[in-house]
């Protein structure tokens, strides 16, 4: 709704200053015919329409610029995993009562052992 009420308070800001522009030119007002000047005199509006379109435009794209809702973009977290050192694993032959490379064979599986 607060949108709406804006841009109609633009529209008829514009619309009240073209009669404004419209009559500006010190000629009497009013769209007459005839030569002026030895040019086709086109009566008061000529190019004076471009002023306020222009100025509505600028407005109306200020106003709706200020009044869409911006966003923050959300924070990302980093969690930062504690360094675990790699396991350390050697090879134990419980017949031999060794670890590998000690002993090359084994007879019975080999029992990892960290450290």
């Amino acid at each position: 709704m607060k949108r709406a009420s804006i841009l109609f308070a633009c529209l008829l800001s514009a619309v009240l200053a073209v009669p404004a522009q419209a009559h500006g030119l010190g000629h009497g007002g009013g769209v007459r015919g005839g030569h002026h000047g030895g040019h086709g005199y086109r009566g008061d509006w000529g190019r004076n329409w471009v002023a306020p379109v222009l100025g509505a435009a600028i407005v109306g794209s200020v106003i709706y610029a200020a009044s869409t809702p911006s966003y923050a973009a959300p924070q990302q977290v980093v969690v930062q995993q504690q360094y675990m050192p790699p396991t350390r694993v050697a090879y134990f032959c419980p017949t031999s009562q060794q670890y590998y490379p000690n002993v090359s064979t084994c007879y019975v599986p080999w029992q990892p052992v960290t450290y």
